[in-house]
C-alpha cells in the first residue's frame, strides 16, 4: 500500500519550515536535501532578502510516494505566494474528487495565492517535479504601487497567469544566480515586476467575492477545455458554465476574476502566447503557425498577432 506524504503549509510564516518538518528535509551545505524515504534529488535552495521577499527553488525531484500539499492562507493574512510549476511533466490539482492536470506550458504555470485561500496540490510519484515560489508581503505592493489593488485586488484569493517566455527568462536568471544574494534579489524583483505588469492588465473585477474551493476547481475544470491552442472546436460559454455547474452570469464573472479575462479572450491569449513561443524559439515560421492555428491566410494571423502584442511576428523572430 502506497503511503502519501502530506505537507501543510501556512503562508503566515516561512513555507520552508513546513516542508522541512513534513518531508523530513535534511540540512547539507546551506541547502536542504530530500529524505531518501520520500524521494531522490530535490535539494531546496532559498534566499531571504532584506525587503522580506523569500525565494525558494525546489530542485528536480522524483518522489517515491504521492505528495499532497495543502496550502492555507487565512483571510486576515497580509502574505502572498507566487507558485510556479517548472515541471516538464504534470502536477495534479484535486478538489472534490476532480483531478486537473497542470503542465509547464499551459496558462496555469503561475498561481498567486492571496488571503483566504486553501488549495491542495497532488504531486504523483515517479515523475520529475520542479517548483519555484516567492513569498512576499502586501507592504511590498503598497511601497511600489500607488494602487496596489490594481495588481492584486483585495477580493482575489487566487490569480492565474501563464508562464510565457519573458517570465521564464527572468525566472531562469533568478534561479541561476540564487547563490549570489544581491544579484538574485535583483533578478527576483525583475521577474515580479514582469508578472505584476501582466496582472495589472487583467480585467478589473472589484465586485466578486473570494472564490471558494469548489468554485475554483470547477473553473479549472472548465478552463481545460480552452487550453489546446490547436483545437478545432471549443465549448460555448453556455457549455462551459454547465461544465462548471454555474449559471452563465456567475461563470463569466468568476472566470474573469480567476483568469483575468473573459473565456473568449482567455482562449485567444493561449493561442497568441503559444504562437509567440513557437516563433521566438524558431520552431515554426509565422506562416506555419498561421495555418496551424486555422487562419485562412497568414496576413490575418499577422494582424491578430500585432493587435495582441503590439508588434509583428517578424520582430519576435529576430530576438
Amino acid at each position: 500500500m502506497t503511503t502519501t506524504a502530506k505537507v501543510r503549509v501556512n503562508l503566515t510564516h516561512r513555507p520552508i519550515d513546513d516542508f522541512a518538518r513534513d518531508l523530513k528535509l535534511e540540512p547539507h551545505d546551506g541547502e536542504l536535501r530530500m529524505n531518501s524515504s520520500v524521494g531522490s534529488g530535490g535539494n531546496v535552495r532559498y534566499q531571504v532578502f532584506p525587503d522580506g521577499i523569500e525565494f525558494y527553488h525546489f530542485g528536480n525531484t522524483r518522489f517515491s510516494v504521492p505528495i499532497t500539499i495543502n496550502t492555507v492562507n487565512p483571510a486576515d493574512s497580509d502574505w502572498y505566494l507566487i507558485h510556479v510549476n517548472l515541471s516538464a511533466v504534470k502536477q495534479d490539482k484535486k478538489i472534490g474528487g476532480q483531478t486537473i492536470e497542470f503542465q509547464k506550458r499551459l496558462p496555469i504555470g503561475i498561481m498567486v495565492y492571496g488571503p483566504g485561500i486553501e488549495i491542495e496540490t497532488v504531486i504523483p510519484p515517479d515523475v520529475d517535479s520542479e517548483l519555484a515560489s516567492i513569498r512576499f508581503n502586501r507592504a511590498l505592493l503598497d511601497a511600489y504601487f500607488s494602487d496596489s489593488g490594481a495588481i492584486v485586488a483585495a477580493n482575489k484569493n487566487l490569480i492565474c497567469e501563464d508562464l510565457d517566455y519573458l517570465l521564464q527568462e527572468k525566472l531562469n536568471s533568478a534561479l541561476e544566480t540564487i547563490g549570489n544574494k544581491l544579484l538574485c534579489h535583483a533578478n527576483v524583483l525583475a521577474f515580479m515586476n514582469q508578472l505584476f505588469e501582466k496582472l495589472g492588465r487583467h480585467a478589473p473585477d472589484q465586485k466578486s467575492g473570494r472564490l471558494r474551493g469548489k468554485e475554483i476547481d470547477s473553473l479549472f475544470l472548465a478552463s481545460t477545455h480552452l487550453r489546446d491552442p490547436m483545437a478545432e472546436r471549443v465549448p460555448s460559454v453556455e457549455e462551459l458554465a454547465a461544465i462548471a455547474n454555474m449559471s452563465v452570469t456567475k461563470f463569466k464573472s468568476s472566470f474573469k476574476q480567476l483568469f483575468g479575462s473573459a473565456p473568449i479572450q482567455y482562449r485567444n491569449k493561449i493561442r497568441m502566447e503559444f504562437a509567440r513561443e513557437e516563433i521566438v524559439a524558431n520552431r515554426r515560421t509565422p506562416t506555419e503557425i498561421s495555418y496551424l492555428l486555422g487562419y485562412s491566410h497568414p496576413s490575418n494571423f499577422t494582424a491578430a498577432y500585432k493587435k495582441f502584442f503590439g508588434e509583428l511576428p517578424s520582430a519576435d523572430r529576430k530576438k
